[in-house]
């Protein structure tokens, strides 16, 4: 028997010299052993690491398996204000990486948290424990906006929001369709927030001027007003009746609802804007086809969106691009060229055209923000606008770092935090992963 050095084999921190057995079982029949005291260093499931929330799947799952549902909506809250949201309108991320896929399927998580999400849809989140002098502004009530607002009450800092709608909301109200996202489950999970004790007024645009005066009011400021101002192509008319643009047309459908029917209809883009353009406008009776510029494989929408399009029998003119149009009878007669290639974004045409007839088009290539803002001392910008268009799970990740970002600007945190904590907008915490392989 002889000691060992064990620097580099452990950490520092744990014992580093010790004995040992260096025979083999066949002379020392208890075999190898040592003396030294193991540590334990519990890592993240791949399913939270996966999540931009941070959410810990695998703890609410265990507490629902045990029949503690409320707890298990307590736990889901901790990390994420929208539960029955999320388990409607979420990518599920966490789903992609669950480590069942490998073996029997993945766990179907979003559905847990559409379930979980809804049971919690009448069980009020609890108001703060502490009250905090400290007042914080939040400009635009969206996924960002509303989670900031919800992460900064909870830490007892006083909040309003101001939104430029009659509604709060933002792209969960105006931009995702209802038949995606009821509006009764949006407004039950609102209304939650709002109780909590946040104040709020609709109507009321800010901008820059604005920022000044209520800097004067608030401690901080955080804004997040998204990415509304719709990307359209120079060479159509968009003063025509005929021409839409992706988001403000679903805000049109969610203001006004049928706004036409039975009308044949191009949808310009493959993103999930254009998807969910042209599934809506299924639903209202019309025809509509996508009509995009490279192959459906490359569709940076949502795949399971896509097949589900694809399912509903809209059709998908893959490598396609309008060419030219005639106006004729309120109606166009597109000129549809086939893409030959892609050369630094832009397109070779082949010779080949063909003639398609439809009664309106609506354009959903992109959107980029309508006023320009700036982060300062005390003022924090979030969500779309911050971090390119995102998903919604994205954008609530995004508002509650940045309030997480403003509690430690004020001094209002009761914990320690450092750099490492605030990392970046998609990766909330240093995390480490399991690997299973």
């Amino acid at each position: 028997m002889e000691t060992t050095e064990y620097e580099g084999v452990v950490a520092s921190y744990d014992i580093t010299k010790l004995p040992i057995s260096i025979t083999t079982t066949d002379v020392n029949l208890t075999g190898s052993w040592k003396f030294f005291k193991p540590t334990v260093n519990e890592k993240l499931s791949p399913c939270t690491f996966a999540c931009p929330s941070n959410i810990n799947i695998a703890k609410y799952i265990m507490y629902l398996v045990k029949g503690e549902l409320k707890t298990a909506v307590d736990i889901l809250r901790t990390e994420n204000p929208f539960p029955a949201v999320c388990g409607r309108v979420c990518p599920h991320f966490c789903q992609f990486e669950c480590n069942r896929a490998h073996y029997d399927g993945a766990v179907s998580i979003r559905e847990i948290e559409k379930f979980l999400g809804d049971y919690g849809l009448n069980i009020p989140i609890k108001k703060p424990s502490k009250e905090s002098d400290k007042k914080v502004a939040i400009i635009g009530s969206g996924p960002a906006g509303l989670s900031a607002a919800y992460f900064l009450r909870k830490n007892g800092l006083k909040v309003k929001i101001f939104e430029k709608e009659n509604k709060l909301g933002g792209l969960l109200r105006y931009g995702i369709p209802e038949y995606r996202l009821p509006r009764n489950i949006l407004d039950a999970e609102i209304i939650n927030i709002i109780n909590m004790g946040i104040e709020y007024e609709t109507g009321i645009f800010i901008d820059k001027d604005s920022i000044n005066k209520l800097k004067k009011e608030f401690d901080a400021i955080f804004i997040a007003t998204g990415l509304w101002k719709a990307k359209s192509p120079e060479n159509f008319d968009f003063d025509n009746k005929l021409f839409f643009k992706g988001l403000d047309f679903l805000k049109k459908i969610n203001t006004e609802k049928n706004i036409f029917s039975g009308k044949k209809v191009a949808v310009i883009g493959g993103g999930n804007v254009a998807i969910d353009v042209a599934r809506t406008l299924k639903r209202m009776g019309n025809q509509p086809d996508i009509i995009y510029r490279r192959t459906i494989s490359e569709m940076p929408a949502f795949e399971d969106e896509i097949k589900d399009a694809i399912e509903e029998g809209i059709k998908i003119l893959e490598k396609r691009v309008i060419s030219d149009y005639v106006e004729s009878d309120n109606r166009l007669e597109l000129e549809i060229a086939t893409v030959k290639k892609i050369v630094n974004n832009s397109t070779v045409l082949e010779d080949e055209k063909e003639k398609i007839t439809y009664d309106a088009v609506v354009f959903a290539i992109g959107q980029s923000a309508e006023n320009i803002f700036e982060e300062s001392q005390n003022i924090f910008i979030g969500g779309d606008l911050s971090i390119g268009a995102s998903t919604v799970t994205e954008s609530i990740a995004s508002g509650k770092i940045k309030a997480y970002k403003i509690m430690n600007f004020l001094k209002t945190l009761n914990i320690e935090i450092n750099e490492d904590f605030f990392r970046s907008e998609k990766d909330f915490f240093n995390k480490e992963v399991v690997d299973f392989e």
